[in-house]
């Protein structure tokens, strides 16, 4: 079933994967860093407002992805954030996530060398949301007035 990026369904879909993923299991095996917030800035001119996704992930475990106020953001250990455009390269599969970040097409707030040694994990993550059937605002195409 379809969802929209960033929603709470969608956040519903990510965490059932991540929790049915034998390779995020085994990649974020020694993550006892805390959440990872994935951040989506608003975007007027799809007329989305900005959202955050908290992946509780704790030694290969995903004990959930739930939806959370952007301004708690930062109260997160390890917080990524950008456009929509971004994720979409993400998810889709033609950014990676930590190059995203040292590319600066990301923002990081957290410890870069412990997102780096973790690549594979975070790869893992992408590669499990990538496999969600996910509607992007962008792709939506508005029906003409006079339809």
């Amino acid at each position: 079933m379809s969802a929209s990026f960033a929603s709470s369904s969608w956040a519903d879909q990510l965490g059932s994967a991540l929790s049915a993923s034998p390779t995020l299991r085994s990649e974020a095996a020694d993550w006892v860093f805390g959440p990872v917030l994935l951040v989506v800035d608003a975007d007027a001119e799809h007329d989305v407002a900005a959202a955050a996704l908290r992946l509780d992930l704790n030694a290969g475990e995903c004990r959930g992805v739930s939806t959370v106020p952007v301004e708690d953001a930062a109260r997160n250990p390890f917080v990524v954030e950008g456009t929509l455009a971004r994720w979409k390269s993400v998810f889709g599969g033609e950014l990676s996530l930590v190059d995203g970040i040292l590319d600066s097409k990301l923002r990081l707030s957290g410890d870069l060398p412990t997102v780096t040694r973790h690549r594979a994990m975070f790869d893992a993550l992408v590669a499990a949301g990538g496999e969600l059937e996910t509607t992007w605002p962008q792709d939506e195409v508005a029906e003409p007035a006079n339809a």
